[in-house]
């Protein structure tokens, strides 16, 4: 009974008296600003390299996040037709362990991100099974753990055993069949949010804290924004900035202390530095917000690096 009333208490605790981000939303939000011909933002500095993915099993990688463990090391996986793991790396590309999460099926994992979950004061990992190249399935599949151990893989570096994750089904509304690769979760509520690919806008859905693993649930379409292939996505750990990218650009968006997602995004966004990668599908905010690292899958032979931009003073 305590455990179901803290579960249920949660939301309000994350807060810290971030009062507007519990305001009730129901009508869905739309940017109808342009983002052509945005300029690129001093923010942050061009790439600097931090080393190539030293594990050649390691060739899909398509979501990464820092680790809340160790800021020097990161989580990735492959998309679909790998098996049920995800891969600890250090920021310099080092491979550092598997692990394989029980319970779970990897038909196409697009995206990896960090969280708050049912446990206070706990970091979930949230792996996305969010992409649907042929538009095929309609049930969509997000899978919650806590963080695993970092600390195992220095003396079994191979399959470590993660156990206890939970799934969150959910569909999109209207029978909507969405192909999408951004997964991302707002650190002051533990709501979801899930960004549609290949649409013109793509769409923005959210799935409120807290979320039932018992039901298939319906995501709530959120809102859209002017702009087509959002590939990867993070939100900063103090919650007040938000990366969404492209193929070939960067996007950046900020909000004040207690303000709602929807309102951050009615604004037009800074265009961050970035070099395209071969095919470049993740990015992850540093722990300590001092700049953003990018990764890329395997394409045309070229092995992915581990690019760090860098927030300039």
């Amino acid at each position: 009974m305590i455990r179901t009333w803290l579960y249920l208490l949660l939301p309000l605790l994350l807060t810290q008296c971030k009062t507007d981000v519990y305001r009730p939303d129901h009508s869905h939000f739309v940017a109808d600003y342009s983002m052509d011909n945005l300029p690129v933002s001093d923010l942050f500095q061009g790439p600097a390299d931090m080393g190539l993915l030293s594990n050649i099993q390691i060739d899909e990688a398509s979501g990464m996040v820092i680790s809340r463990q160790a800021s020097s090391l990161f989580w990735t996986h492959n998309d679909s037709g790998d098996s049920n793991r995800i891969f600890l790396v250090a920021t310099d590309g080092t491979w550092k362990g598997t692990y394989r999460i029980q319970g779970t099926v990897n038909r196409d994992w697009e995206d990896i991100a960090m969280g708050p979950g049912p446990e206070p004061n706990v970091n979930y990992l949230y792996v996305g099974e969010i992409g649907d190249n042929r538009a095929q399935h309609a049930i969509k599949r997000i899978y919650r753990f806590p963080e695993p151990d970092v600390s195992l893989a220095q003396g079994q570096p191979q399959d470590i055993l993660v156990t206890g994750a939970e799934t969150i089904a959910f569909v999109y509304p209207d029978q909507k069949l969405m192909d999408a690769e951004t997964l991302m979760i707002d650190p002051w509520n533990g709501d979801i949010y899930i960004v549609t690919k290949r649409e013109m806008p793509v769409t923005v859905y959210r799935l409120p804290f807290p979320q039932a693993t018992g039901d298939t649930l319906v995501a709530e379409k959120y809102g859209t924004l002017p702009f087509t292939w959002a590939v990867a996505g993070d939100i900063s750990p103090d919650g007040r900035e938000i990366l969404i990218k492209t193929y070939d650009q960067v996007f950046l968006w900020t909000r004040a202390e207690g303000e709602r997602m929807r309102d951050a995004f009615l604004r037009p966004p800074h265009r961050l530095h970035y070099v395209p990668e071969p095919q470049g599908e993740a990015i992850a905010f540093a722990t300590d917000g001092s700049g953003y690292f990018t990764v890329s899958e395997v394409r045309h032979g070229v092995m992915p690096r581990v690019y760090f931009y860098k927030r300039n003073p």
